[in-house]
């Protein structure tokens, strides 16, 4: 009469499709080992199934098209970042601009205070004043020409860097859609029983994992390891909008450390706040502020102080010296603005229809 382990030793022969004159059996049968025949046909079945032996473990086959594509990811990556150091160094050159034009400004205003000491008194200090004072109104008015310029060519970097980091995100996402089908393909297979007897005759001849420890997420651990980690450097956020005031979409800003309700407008240049609401943010608008006209969504104009807020952000996204417009006090009644000017600094898309902001950026650093 067959014990229980000579029973289950013929058993996995039978299954895996050989007779029992094909396994061999020896005197000790705890120590038993299976025929060359018994393990290539197991061989055979766990290949079928997506599974390889590699030393004491196991390792997926059909893997391939992931690991080409993490790759081919790596040299997207290092495109990426090569068009974002060219959207950052165009950055740096529009902010070396815009701090030129502030010293010329202060400049100017320096150098009236001393025209004012000097007028009806020294006439050669002032007629040199007044030539420094033009000379300098004409360089502003030159570096203000190159900084709309420059502004221009930001906004083409940033576009081309979202476009960028929409295709890398959209690889990452592909990569990840492959993967869990591998996996879950390899999950189906590991039920199967034929597939648990293969493991169980490699576990007797080499001394690997029983079956029952092994799982698609052991076998996988270590590219489910790479692609979290590229998942990592890829933030996005689909973000609900607040539908009020006829139609308006609402959505929580941060400015500074304080909260305030704004209106999604991409077709507003600037972040723009009315000077009621910027006093609650805790802005200050400096007496030598630039001036801005406006144009209002009734094509109305209105005065307004130009500024520079530190740090705006929405859930995971934030920019920093976001260019803001700050009303006039006759304004108070108008809605906040989230403008390009903060929308800009990332791919975003805005779903009338399911009253949703997309926001997306990618690690570039």
């Amino acid at each position: 009469m067959l014990d229980a382990s000579r029973r289950r030793f013929l058993l996995a022969a039978a299954l895996i499709g050989l007779s029992p004159a094909s396994a061999s059996w020896g005197q000790n049968a705890a120590a038993a080992k299976y025929s060359d025949d018994v393990v290539k046909k197991a061989e055979q079945i766990l290949k079928e199934a997506g599974l390889r032996r590699n030393g004491k473990s196991y390792s997926a086959i059909n893997t391939t098209g992931v690991s080409r594509a993490l790759s081919g990811l790596s040299r997207q990556r290092r495109q990426l970042g090569l068009v974002y150091k060219d959207w950052k160094t165009a950055n740096g050159q529009l902010a070396a601009l815009q701090q030129q034009l502030k010293r010329l400004n202060v400049q100017d205003g320096e150098l009236n205070l001393q025209l004012a000491r000097v007028a009806g008194i020294d006439v050669s200090a002032d007629n040199r004043i007044v030539a420094l004072i033009n000379a300098g109104r004409i360089k502003s008015k030159l570096i203000t020409g190159q900084i709309e310029e420059a502004r221009k060519m930001v906004a083409a970097k940033r576009d081309s860097l979202g476009q960028s980091e929409a295709a890398y995100a959209d690889m990452v996402m592909a990569i990840r859609k492959d993967f869990d089908a591998v996996g879950k393909n390899l999950s189906n297979s590991l039920v199967v029983p034929q597939v648990k007897i293969a493991l169980g005759v490699m576990q007797r001849n080499f001394d690997m994992p029983a079956p029952a420890e092994i799982t698609s997420i052991s076998v996988l651990s270590p590219l489910e390891k790479r692609i979290a980690k590229v998942e990592q450097e890829v933030f996005s956020e689909l973000i609900p909008l607040e539908v009020r005031n006829g139609g308006s979409l609402f959505i929580d800003v941060v400015v500074g450390n304080k909260t305030m309700r704004m209106v999604v407008d991409s077709g507003a240049t600037l972040v723009t706040l009315p000077a009621d609401k910027a006093a609650e943010l805790g802005i200050q608008v400096p007496a030598d502020a630039p001036e801005l006209r406006l144009v209002m969504a009734n094509g109305s104009e209105i005065a307004a102080k130009a500024v520079i807020l530190p740090r705006v952000r929405i859930g995971e996204f934030e920019a920093h010296n976001v260019r803001a417009a700050i009303l006039h006090a006759s304004a108070n009644g108008a809605e906040p603005l989230l403008g390009m000017s903060y929308l800009g600094n990332f791919k975003f898309e805005i779903n009338t229809s399911d009253k949703t902001l997309k926001m997306l950026r990618v690690a570039a650093e």
